[in-house]
């Protein structure tokens, strides 16, 4: 996607330049000699789209090229504390402690003030009661033991000093922090613009300092205030169940939120789900998940981070009313599996590196957007306008900085906007990508304002014809387009064979279609590959449409193509590559399809 305030202008545009002429052939870029191939056909893709893992060394690629480094120190991982404990216990409007470092202060709340380094259990109740912690330049452990605190005007835990704060979750108890609506800051601030009144803390467990949660204890959180979780330095989860509800954003760590294990729901109703904020600083404000169960719900971004969010393990499950997950820089996912059920953009980012594990992504718009936004830099260009039909499109503002790569695991998109999208380059490698794109002629399946290159794993992206884009002929890869000229209903499957009859891809998309690429490394040069549409296969495996092992029956042929060149084609396309841009405006419309080298086939 370009830019989602100038979506409509784009829309209308290409709506136009669909409008071509229905003709067989190749655009002016597709003169390069096919590529040799593999011999593995006849697995259906199953060599290739059963394959989930990483290649072993995740933690090491989606950090590569930043200055990020995640570890952990014995004090991070600690859950036993010092040998000497000091014992906190709340009974209603009254606080008992035992022992050395914390002393009651009554006032509108009760409040346990801890001043002095060390070890703390905490166990009891109160209605409105707070955990201060203002222990300078020392470290301190709390072992949250079976308590549950609201705090009426603040924060139940409120960390305003201390050189790290770690908090257990002791094991087999259950811990809940809740808040009122309305706080009475410590430290206020007033915005010179708005007048608005800001101040600290703004959640209900809050810390100024570096916190870290361990243990395998519960900890529910629920805000109705402002955010859930706040840490103003960075944020380690070590381990843990935590539940956090949060009127704003639910889990906000300035200078980084880690996850290395434990059971994470967060939940919000106006916000962000989890979010690292730090801006200027290439160590900082990143959001780094390891292991775990993460289960968000946000009303804006499920994740989102300024200069890298990545995934290297666990299961993610996101649903979210903008971006599922959103990176003003890198964005990688190594590892793991990620599941975004519901977004308007699925994955967006300046860089976009998917090296491994399992991703499923569901958007209303783009499926992956490789975007800075609508700021111009001096390393963009403006590039060849709106190709129709088969011809794709000559691009809109080239971004160099913007990279989509894709060179390892399993990426399944199902998209109501453009499938892979990037406003610089989109180049495959390895993996397997499979790609449900637009039913609309505004967008396509992928979609590149630079180069589209094919050089190795498993693609199969299918979409709407009248944006429609495919691999650029110095791919290294040998792709095969189809275009088709009626739109199938969703679940009709499509089929590529070789001359043998071996099955490359059988395929049922979620959504209508009448645009197919492929590419594989099966699609060899100097082979015969025929295409079906239609029938029925019953019988072996399907998963996520894609089929192997089992019977094909009834389809309807629509030719065939010898493959010599890297891009090879069947059906009826549209116009060629757009004509160049000028400056500042779009490019030309596209041209007429390219000289037939052989009659239309049955469809």
């Amino acid at each position: 996607m370009i830019n989602k305030k100038n979506k409509f202008f784009y829309v209308i545009m290409a709506l136009a330049a669909a409008v071509g002429v229905f003709a067989s052939g190749c655009s002016g870029d597709v003169n390069n000699d096919a590529a040799a191939g593999a011999d593995n056909g006849g697995s259906g893709g199953r060599n290739y789209w059963n394959s989930t893992a990483d290649d072993g060394n995740a933690a090491a690629n989606v950090t590569s090229g930043t200055n990020i480094k995640v570890s952990y120190s014995d004090f991070d991982e600690n859950v036993q504390g010092d040998s000497s404990v000091c014992t906190i216990v709340f009974d209603g409007n009254s606080a008992a402690v035992t022992g050395n470092g914390a002393e009651v202060v009554k006032g509108d709340c009760t409040q346990v003030k801890i001043t002095s380094g060390g070890t703390y259990s905490i166990a009891g109740e109160t209605e409105n009661g707070q955990i201060y912690v203002e222990a300078g330049e020392n470290q301190v452990h709390l072992i949250l033991n079976g308590v549950s605190l609201h705090c009426e005007k603040s924060a139940p835990i409120y960390v305003n000093n201390g050189k790290k704060t770690v908090v257990t979750l002791a094991d087999g108890k259950e811990n809940t922090l809740t808040d009122g609506k309305n706080y009475e800051y410590s430290v206020e601030e007033k915005d010179e613009t708005t007048g608005e009144i800001k101040g600290e803390p703004n959640a209900a467990f809050f810390s100024k300092k570096a916190l870290t949660i361990n243990g395998t204890g519960t900890l529910k959180v629920m805000s109705n205030f402002n955010n859930g979780i706040g840490c103003k330095d960075e944020l380690k989860i070590i381990n843990g169940n935590i539940d956090v509800t949060a009127v704003n954003n639910a889990i906000r760590g300035n200078d980084c939120v880690v996850i290395k294990a434990g059971a994470i729901k967060a939940e919000s109703t106006s916000g962000d789900g989890i979010k690292s904020t730090k801006e200027d600083n290439a160590e900082k404000g990143y959001i780094y998940i390891e292991g775990g169960v993460v289960n968000v719900t946000a009303y804006e971004d499920a994740l989102q981070a300024v200069t890298l969010l990545a995934v290297t393990g666990g299961e993610v499950s996101l649903s979210a009313g903008d971006d599922g997950m959103h990176c003003d820089n890198t964005l990688a996912i190594g590892g793991g599996k990620v599941k975004i059920t519901k977004s308007y953009e699925g994955i967006e980012a300046t860089v976009i590196n998917i090296t491994g594990g399992k991703t499923y992504v569901k958007a209303s718009d783009d499926g992956l957007n490789g975007t800075v936004g609508s700021n111009s830099s001096s390393d963009e260009r403006f590039g060849g306008g709106f190709g129709g039909g088969f011809g794709g499109g000559g691009g809109m503002q080239y971004q160099s900085k913007c990279q989509v790569n894709i060179s390892g695991g399993y990426l399944y998109v199902d998209a109501g906007g453009d499938g892979l999208d990037s406003n610089g380059d989109l180049t495959i490698t390895g993996g397997t990508a499979v790609v449900n794109g637009p039913t609309n002629s505004g967008n396509g399946a992928l979609d590149a304002n630079g180069t589209i290159s094919a050089n190795g794993g498993f693609l199969v992206a299918v979409g709407s014809s009248g944006m429609a884009e495919y691999p650029a002929g110095t791919s290294t890869q040998n792709v095969i387009v189809i275009t088709l000229p009626q739109a199938q209903q969703a679940g009709t499957i499509v089929r590529i064979v070789d001359e043998n009859g071996a099955d490359l891809l059988t395929f049922a998309p979620a959504k209508s279609y009448n645009s197919v690429v492929f590419s594989s490394p099966d699609i060899k040069s100097g082979s015969t590959y025929t295409a079906y549409v239609g029938g029925e296969y019953s019988g072996g495996e399907n998963v996520d449409g894609l089929m192997a092992s089992g019977s094909y029956a009834g389809g309807t042929s629509g030719g065939n193509v010898k493959v010599s060149q890297i891009l090879s084609t069947i059906g009826s396309g549209g116009g060629g590559m757009g004509g160049p841009g000028g400056m500042g405006g779009p490019g030309g419309m596209g041209g007429p399809g390219g000289r037939p080298d052989k009659k239309p086939g049955k469809w």
